[in-house]
């Protein structure tokens, strides 16, 4: 395992990193493939398959949906979040919005059988990724609450 990207990932998610370990975190990272995106590719396209989740290493990206011929910002994309994971918890496999670049960006790639393979067949990975996921999804749907709240308010 790169010693720079254990560095790089521990400075990113210092949460996961701390609650995994030096060993489980190696296993995560053995697990996951370094991509570099180019600046205003499409990573995922709205209600299209998706096939692994990512964890952003460096960059910008945007998250949107189509509301008819609108289309609408969700999100934006930064160092240390976490992409695909809805689509991959779900077992739906198809993405909730539109992400792509805005910058050059890098990120770890997990395909969804080995994120599977982690959360089943190792139970200390299993227990810190599903609870980083837990409160990365309230903290997504408080977010979201706010924005309708402020949208519906005259």
């Amino acid at each position: 395992m790169n010693q720079d990207l254990t560095d790089e990932f521990q400075r990113r998610f210092p949460d996961v990193s701390s609650e995994l370990g030096p060993e489980n975190l190696a296993r995560l990272l053995d697990a996951c493939t370094v991509v570099n995106l180019p600046p205003r590719r499409k990573l995922f396209r709205d209600r299209m398959p998706v096939d692994s989740l990512y964890l952003v290493l460096e960059g910008e990206m945007l998250a949107s949906v189509e509301d008819g011929a609108k289309i609408l910002e969700v999100g934006h994309v930064k160092p240390g979040d976490w992409l695909g994971e809805v689509a991959v918890l779900s077992g739906e496999m198809l993405a909730s919005s539109t992400v792509s670049t805005v910058t050059r960006c890098r990120a770890l790639k997990m395909h969804a059988r080995d994120f599977e393979n982690l959360v089943i067949h190792d139970e200390d990975i299993s227990h810190v990724l599903l609870g980083q996921l837990v409160m990365l999804l309230a903290e997504r749907l408080r977010e979201s609450n706010a924005t309708a709240a402020k949208m519906t308010s005259p």
